[in-house]
């Protein structure tokens, strides 16, 4: 493993040192930048731990600059100012508790099917062999270059910035845009139609996908926004740790602990300061994918589940993205405040699983009858 570290701002810095972090793995170099989808493809998890270690020592090489960052936040009160940014995060931080209760029968269910069927128990999982999960590759015939293109027009969004290749995420980052924009509201209706590689209704009529593949891959998208939506509130807890404390031992523990615990896989501790991007941007992430669930479900609602294909419903969604504020957004879709409920509404309708009467007859649905 190689870092080069420049002088000068921590943001700069961390983004040439990562820039130029190369992990050398059997006599191959690979950039750190590329490593995450490098290890999803490996199927031997013999392989995918060797690769994934070369990834974990990259991250120990760049946890300096991580925590220059850090220092450099606290020295320029930046962690206060974004705290200020939130009413009252103690208070969010609870209205979370029970978001975390509510999901995590459905979730580890779900998550103990798709560890089946890649030969692993739950409890035994790490990160990577989630990225593994995750890649879907048992679908990916279905996002060919042509046919994406057309289905995400068929949405009204411009497929011309696409990056193929990628299988079911090339259709998801299709979908979302090249430009959602910097404010809430705009990432939230770019986040919806992101979902919309999920939808049923989307992949039949505008993918046209196999009508017997849709409910496992609707279900497989499903747990895939399952599983990063208990990860943003598990890393607002553990951002809530972080800033109150400056033994790194400490922070590592806090990391590792509240973040493994709510997504059910181990996590590294070298990762402690890796997705934080910005004093609490987990807040951010979670506050859009909660407003894009609201959206979604007011649309729904108002123009039938197929409203990504009416003129009039774009529009609205269009409108609303060019909002500033997100209070505003939400008090004109009925709100007091934001909720989680929504969201997460929208994901359990389509997890197989929660169709099926949820347990142990879950390991025998279609979704977990296959590879991924």
């Amino acid at each position: 493993m190689t870092t080069s570290t420049p002088a000068g701002i921590p943001d700069a810095a961390i983004a040439a040192a990562e820039r130029d972090a190369i992990v050398v793995w059997r006599g191959e170099r690979i950039p750190f930048a590329a490593l995450e989808s490098r290890i999803a493809r490996i199927d031997d998890r013999g392989e995918r731990d060797g690769l994934y270690a070369g990834w974990i020592e990259a991250l120990e090489a760049l946890n300096p600059e991580y925590r220059r960052r850090l220092a450099a936040w606290r020295a320029e009160s930046d962690v206060a100012a974004a705290s200020s940014g939130y009413t009252d995060l103690e208070a969010m931080a609870l209205e979370l508790e029970e978001l975390a209760i509510q999901s995590e029968t459905v979730y580890y269910a779900a998550l103990r099917r798709y560890l089946a069927l890649i030969g692993i128990e739950q409890g035994d999982a790490t990160l990577a062999d989630l990225w593994h999960v995750e890649r879907g590759s048992a679908w990916s015939q279905w996002f060919g270059e042509r046919d994406l293109d057309g289905a995400v027009r068929e949405a009204g969004r411009d497929a011309s910035g696409t990056l193929h290749g990628e299988g079911w995420r090339s259709g998801e980052a299709g979908l979302a845009g090249s430009s959602p924009g910097a404010e809430v509201p705009a990432m939230a209706v770019s986040e919806l139609y992101s979902s919309l590689v999920g939808d049923p209704s989307w992949l039949s009529r505008a993918l046209r996908m196999a009508p017997d593949e849709i409910p496992a891959f609707a279900d497989f998208v499903a747990f895939i926004r399952l599983w990063r939506l208990r990860r943003s509130l598990a890393q607002v807890h553990y951002e809530m740790r972080l800033y109150r404390t400056g033994e790194e031992p400490l922070q590592r523990a806090y990391f590792s602990g509240i973040v493994g615990h709510t997504t059910g896989v181990a996590m590294p501790d070298a990762a402690y300061l890796h997705d934080v991007g910005s004093p609490f941007s987990s807040v951010t992430r979670l506050r859009r994918s909660m407003l894009a669930g609201a959206i979604g479900e007011r649309l729904a609602s108002q123009f039938g589940s197929e409203w990504w294909a009416n003129d009039e419903a774009r529009s609205h969604a269009a409108e609303l993205a060019r909002m500033s504020n997100t209070d505003d957004v939400i008090a004109q879709l009925g709100y007091d405040a934001g909720d989680w409920r929504p969201v997460l509404r929208q994901i359990r309708t389509r997890l197989i699983g929660e169709m099926s009467g949820y347990g142990g007859p879950n390991i025998t649905t279609r979704a977990g009858t296959r590879k991924v």
